[in-house]
C-alpha cells in the first residue's frame, strides 16, 4: 500500500476497512463445543472512565491487551507488546530498555504510564521510561487520546496502564488444592535469547501469597541485511511479591516489583549513534499498598485507594572520553484516593459518580564523579490534583462529564524561580445506543503536560561544543481534542454465536504551546511553539467464529506544526495490520498469522536537521502456533516467526540523514514451553 500522504487515500481505506489488534485467542479445551472466544472489544477496562467499563462500549478508545495475547507475542519489552493498537508506534531503535510507544504521534512525557495504579514518570533523555518484563503482565490497557481530566498532567497523548499478575491468575479455578504455579522457558534466534518466568501462588483462607521471577539474556541483534545491531544485548532480571487479604468485602494487596537490566548502550541509547558508550545498569523498584470495598448493597459507598513507591536509578560508567561515572534517579511517592457512588436521580436511570484526589512527589538528582550532574538537575516537585465524573444514563444515551484540578509546584537547586502552575480539565462525552448493534458517540477534552523538571532547568554540556540552556519560564502544553467515533456489534453475523465488533474514531487534537527542543550549533534550548495540531483516523474490527478469528487495525495521522507551517517530525505513517487463525479445538491447535503494511512517510519538516525527508514504506509477516495437547493438559506450546521474509526497514521515528548503518530487527524464530501446576 502505497499511502503518502496522512489524509487521503489511507483515510478511506480505514473507514472502510475498519481495524482492531490482532487477538490470539485462547483455545477451547479439546472437549468443549467450538464456542467464540470474546474479542479484545469485549474485555472490561476502568481505564477510559475509571469505572468498569466493556472497551467496545465506551466512548473511551481503550485496548485491552489480555495475558493470552501478551504470551503470544512473547516480546521483549511493552512497548513491542502494544506495537500493532491503532495510533500506536515504537520511537527509538529496537535496544529493548530504550524503547517508547508515541501514542497519536505523541510520546515521552506527554503518556501517563502507571504500574498497578503507581505513577510512572521517569523520563531522562533518551533512555527509556517502561521498565518491567511484560512475561509478569495480566493486562495491559492503552488509552488514546487526552485524558487529564482523569490522570492529570501528561496524558494528552494518552494512558497506558499496566497490570501485574495476581494469585488468581496461577491458582486453577478447579484445583482441589489452593497452591498453583508454572514455569515457562523460551529461545528466540534473535541475539540467541533464552528467557525464562517462574511464579507460584497459595491461598489460606482470606489471605493469598504470590512469588514471581522472570528474565532474559541475549546478544546483539541481527537486521534484515544481515548487519549486527549495536549494543542491543541485554540481561534482565525482573520479580515480583504479592500479598492479598480479602477479609470480607475489603480487599486488601500489597505488592513489590524489582526490576534489573545490565548491558553496554551509548548514552542516548535510543538513537543510532554509537558514540559515548558506557555499562548501563538499570533499576526499578514499585511498591504499592491497594485498598478497595465493595458491597453491592452499599450502592453509594466504592473507596478505591492506592498509595505508591516508584524509584528508578540507572547507573552509567562511561568506556570512552573522561570515563565518568554518572547517576540518574527518581523517586515517586504518591497516593490516589476514589470513591464510585451509582444512584438513581431525576428519573433518570442511574448515575455513577466518581470523586477522587491525588498527590504525588517526584524528587530527582542526576550526578557525575559523585557530584550534581546539570545535564539531569537535582529538583523536586508537588502535584495535587483533585477529580470528579459523573456517567449518567438516560434512556438510550449516556453522557458522561469529567472536571480535574490540578496544582504543581516545582523546584531546583540554584534555579533562578520556583514555577507554580494550575490548570483544569474539562471532558464530555455523549453516546446514543441508536440501535442494538449501533452506538456512535462524540466527546470534547482539553488536557495539559507541566514542563518537565529538566526541560525547565537542565544546564551543562550536551556535547563537545554544545551547551544545554535552562528555560525556567516554559508554559504549560495544552491541547484541545474533539473526537467522534462510533462503535458496532454483532452476533450471528455468518454462524450462530459468532461475533463481530468494530470501531471508527476521527480525532483532531489542538495542541497550544507544545515544547520541543531545539539543537543549534553551539547550544540546545527547550521552548514553546504557539500551535501544533495531530489529526486522523483509527479503526478497529474483530470477528470471531470459534474455530477462525480475524481483524483489521489502521491508523491514518497527520501532524502539523502550525507556527512554523512544517509538518511534525513525530507523527508516524499511515499503517494497517491484517491479521487471523485457525482454531483445531479437538487437538488444541490454534495457528495464525499478523501482516503489517506501512506507507512510506515523506511528510518531514525540512528545518529541522538530521532528519530524513522519506521513509520508505514496508511490510511484515509474522507467524504463530500454540499446542496445548489433550493428552497433557498442564502443558502449552508456543512457536512464532516475526518478520519471516527478513525484510531490511526502518520506521520513521527513528530514520535519519545520513541514514544509520543498520535497519530494523531481520527475521527471529521463537519458541516457548509452559508447564502449569
Amino acid at each position: 500500500m502505497a499511502c503518502r500522504r496522512p489524509i487521503g487515500l489511507c483515510t478511506t481505506i480505514v473507514a472502510i476497512c475498519a481495524a482492531g489488534p490482532l487477538a490470539a485467542q485462547q483455545a477451547d479445551p479439546p472437549s468443549a463445543p467450538p464456542a467464540v472466544v470474546a474479542t479484545p472489544l469485549d474485555a472490561v477496562t476502568a481505564t477510559g472512565t475509571r469505572t468498569p467499563t466493556v472497551s467496545g462500549d465506551s466512548a473511551v478508545p481503550v485496548s485491552v491487551l489480555s495475558r493470552e495475547e501478551i504470551l503470544e507475542r512473547d516480546a521483549r519489552s511493552v512497548t513491542e507488546t502494544i506495537r500493532d493498537v491503532p495510533g500506536v508506534e515504537l520511537s527509538g531503535v529496537g535496544r529493548t530498555t530504550a524503547l517508547q510507544p508515541l501514542i497519536r504521534g505523541l510520546g515521552d512525557d506527554r503518556i501517563v504510564f502507571r504500574i498497578d495504579g503507581a505513577r510512572n514518570n521517569f523520563n531522562a533523555g533518551h533512555r527509556g521510561r517502561i521498565f518491567i518484563d511484560p512475561e509478569l503482565l495480566r493486562q495491559i490497557d492503552v488509552m488514546r487520546g487526552p485524558g487529564s481530566a482523569l490522570y492529570g498532567s501528561g496524558a494528552i497523548g494518552g494512558v497506558i496502564n499496566m497490570r501485574t499478575i495476581e494469585p488468581d491468575d496461577i491458582i486453577q479455578p478447579d484445583s482441589d488444592l489452593p497452591v498453583g504455579g508454572f514455569f515457562r522457558g523460551g529461545y528466540q534466534s534473535q541475539g540467541s535469547m533464552w528467557r525464562g518466568l517462574a511464579a507460584g501462588a497459595a491461598r489460606a483462607g482470606d489471605f493469598a501469597v504470590l512469588g514471581a521471577i522472570s528474565g532474559f539474556n541475549n546478544q546483539n541483534f541481527t537486521d534484515g541485511a544481515g548487519n549486527t545491531i549495536p549494543y542491543t544485548a541485554d540481561s534482565v532480571a525482573n520479580g515480583l511479591a504479592r500479598l492479598q487479604w480479602r477479609p470480607g468485602n475489603h480487599s486488601f494487596d500489597l505488592s513489590g516489583m524489582m526490576f534489573r537490566d545490565s548491558n553496554v548502550l551509548p548514552i542516548a541509547a535510543n538513537t543510532p549513534t554509537e558514540q559515548s558508550i558506557s555499562d548501563r545498569i538499570t533499576e526499578q523498584q514499585v511498591y504499592t499498598l491497594r485498598y478497595n470495598y465493595a458491597d453491592p448493597s452499599m450502592p453509594l459507598l466504592n473507596p478505591q485507594v492506592v498509595i505508591y513507591h516508584n524509584h528508578v536509578q540507572l547507573q552509567e560508567q562511561r568506556r570512552t572520553g573522561t570515563r565518568a561515572r554518572d547517576t540518574t534517579d527518581q523517586t515517586t511517592n504518591g497516593i490516589d484516593a476514589q470513591n464510585n457512588s451509582r444512584f438513581s436521580l431525576f428519573g433518570w436511570d442511574n448515575h455513577i459518580v466518581t470523586l477522587g484526589t491525588e498527590f504525588y512527589r517526584d524528587d530527582q538528582e542526576g550526578t557525575q564523579n559523585g557530584r550534581r550532574r546539570a545535564q539531569f538537575p537535582t529538583a523536586s516537585q508537588d502535584v495535587l490534583g483533585i477529580y470528579g465524573q459523573d456517567q449518567i444514563a438516560m434512556g438510550d444515551f449516556t453522557l458522561v462529564g469529567a472536571l480535574r484540578y490540578d496544582a504543581f509546584s516545582q523546584s531546583a537547586d540554584n534555579a533562578p524561580n520556583d514555577t507554580i502552575v494550575d490548570r483544569l480539565s474539562p471532558k464530555v462525552s455523549l453516546a446514543y445506543q441508536a440501535l442494538p448493534w449501533l452506538q456512535p458517540y462524540v466527546s470534547y477534552a482539553e488536557a495539559f503536560r507541566a514542563p518537565s523538571l529538566t526541560e525547565l532547568y537542565v544546564s551543562g554540556q550536551h556535547f563537545p561544543g554544545n551547551l544545554f540552556i535552562p528555560n525556567p519560564y516554559l508554559q504549560p502544553e495544552t491541547s484541545h481534542n474533539i473526537e467522534a467515533g462510533v462503535n458496532i456489534r454483532f452476533s450471528d453475523v455468518l454462524r450462530d454465536g459468532d461475533r463481530l465488533r468494530m470501531r471508527v474514531t476521527a480525532f483532531r487534537n489542538e495542541i497550544d504551546n507544545f515544547i520541543e527542543q531545539l539543537v543549534y550549533a553551539t547550544y540546545t534550548v527547550s521552548r514553546n511553539v504557539a500551535s501544533a495540531r495531530i489529526q486522523g483516523v483509527e479503526a478497529e474490527l474483530q470477528y470471531d467464529a470459534g474455530t477462525w478469528f480475524g481483524a483489521v487495525s489502521a491508523s491514518a495521522l497527520q501532524g502539523d506544526n502550525l507556527t512554523d507551517d512544517q509538518p511534525l517530525a513525530s507523527v508516524p505513517a499511515n499503517r494497517m495490520t491484517l491479521s487471523g487463525g485457525y482454531r483445531f479445538l479437538e487437538d488444541g491447535v490454534v495457528v495464525g498469522a499478523r501482516w503489517q503494511l506501512v506507507a512510506a512517510q515523506d511528510r518531514n519538516p525540512d528545518n529541522v536537521p538530521g532528519i530524513a525527508e522519506e521513509t520508505s514504506g514496508y511490510g511484515l509477516l509474522d507467524l504463530y502456533a500454540t499446542w496445548r495437547p489433550s493428552f497433557a493438559p498442564n502443558l502449552r506450546f508456543d512457536v512464532g516467526l516475526d518478520n519471516a521474509f527478513n525484510h531490511a526497514y526502518r520506521r520513521s521515528t527513528w530514520n535519519s540523514n545520513p541514514p544509520p548503518n543498520f535497519y530494523e530487527t531481520g527475521r527471529n524464530f521463537r519458541a516457548a514451553v509452559t508447564l502449569t501446576f
